[in-house]
């Protein structure tokens, strides 16, 4: 097998993963925004149905800032019975300012998490922000919305990285090897003998192309399948915070849950 074909395989490889990591993070529903006004700093539940159990679920947030400002939003999240389960906080923010450059200006308007919900079923969502340093942020409308996607496109993630750097290194050498065929075409003309065209073919390896491209497609195809599977065991949502650092467990929003129960309240920030 060349370096042609090693090339192939790992760029299709490539491309399967992108296009399967955009069918998975497709919305099963659309799903309606809630508008901050309604529900920051309210108690006033943000209602959201969990069709299936083990469903992957999308909680995002968008909106447009006005410059040199940011906003903490924390959403709350309660299982049906009226358990405190976590919080989800993230920022939203825009900046401007100048530099050798000249002028620049960045924002960040939208943000997600991808997370499984083990038990299908109706739950909530209490919405709390804090803003600065421009009050301009405050009147600003922002939404959010937590709806069910297809499956888990994170754990696809690995396998698009490793078919992409082998298809850009294989990339590299074919382009390396055509200019140094350029240059020596520019140098002289020799002409293809019997013996130097035995000795490249030599050069080129008899290893069958079945066996690489399982190996790139097989894992594709299992980490698909178990990607856009339902994950029903139950969560511990404080060793799953550890990993996620926008995800944290209010613990007296826990303890109160724990010993009340249906309790369901508002929180704030902070608490972790």
């Amino acid at each position: 097998m060349n370096i042609y074909k090693l090339f192939i395989i790992a760029a299709i490889s490539f491309l399967a993963c992108i296009i399967i990591r955009a069918d998975l993070q497709a919305p099963l529903i659309s799903g309606q925004y809630g508008n901050f006004k309604d529900y920051d700093g309210q108690d006033k539940a943000y209602l959201f149905n969990v069709p299936e159990d083990g469903q992957m679920m999308r909680l995002e947030i968008k909106g447009r800032l006005p410059l040199n400002s940011w906003k903490a939003i924390d959403l709350e999240v309660f299982d049906p019975d009226g358990n405190y389960l976590f919080s989800y906080a993230d920022e939203l923010w825009a900046e401007t300012g100048r530099d050798s450059e000249g002028k620049w200006t960045e924002y960040r308007d939208y943000t997600y998490h991808d997370v499984h919900f083990p038990k299908k079923g109706q739950y909530s969502a209490y919405v709390s922000s804090t803003f600065g340093p421009n009050k301009r942020a405050e009147h600003f409308s922002y939404t959010f919305r937590i709806i069910p996607i297809k499956g888990n496109s994170k754990i696809l993630i690995p396998l698009m990285w490793m078919s992409g750097i082998i298809a850009g290194l294989c990339l590299f050498v074919i382009l390396n090897r055509l200019e140094e065929g350029k240059n020596k075409s520019d140098i002289s003309f020799q002409p293809i003998t019997k013996k130097g065209l035995q000795a490249k073919q030599a050069m080129e390896t008899t290893f069958p192309v079945w066996p690489i491209a399982l190996l790139f497609f097989v894992p594709v195809l299992l980490v698909s399948l178990f990607a856009y599977g339902k994950d029903d065991d139950e969560a511990d949502w404080q060793i799953y915070a550890y990993g996620h650092s926008n995800i944290y467990v209010d613990k007296q929003l826990r303890e109160q849950s724990i010993g009340s129960a249906g309790f369901r309240s508002r929180g704030g920030p902070g608490g972790k």
